[in-house]
């Protein structure tokens, strides 16, 4: 995923999904870079541009077999938001993921 998104955002040191229905399916959300700033939020209503298709799905797919009920925060390298339908996945070059501050600031 670190190599999917650095092809084609080399800011991005977190991902972001959130639930999309009530199935466990998930979407990528937002992007954000080291600091915690958001670089690019997806309208959940449209489809994200091809080119975001392999690292919507690698994400989506470790969403779906981390369930955070079951594993501890960071198992899966997945944390939980405040909002219990998204999930902060952070990139190798990000391992502490978003700083606690910026964590409360993502609703």
């Amino acid at each position: 995923m670190a190599e999917e998104a650095a092809g084609v955002e080399p800011r991005i040191r977190t991902l972001v999904a959130t639930e999309s229905d009530n199935s466990g399916g998930y979407a990528l959300w937002r992007l954000h870079g080291a600091d915690g700033r958001l670089l690019l939020q997806f309208d959940l209503l449209q489809e994200p541009d091809p080119i975001w298709n392999q690292l919507a799905a690698d994400l989506c797919l470790l969403a779906r077999l981390a369930d955070l009920r079951r594993h501890p925060p960071g198992y899966y390298y997945v944390h939980p938001l405040p909002d219990q339908r998204d999930i902060a996945v952070p990139l190798p070059a990000n391992p502490r993921g978003l700083a606690p501050r910026t964590i409360g600031s993502l609703k």
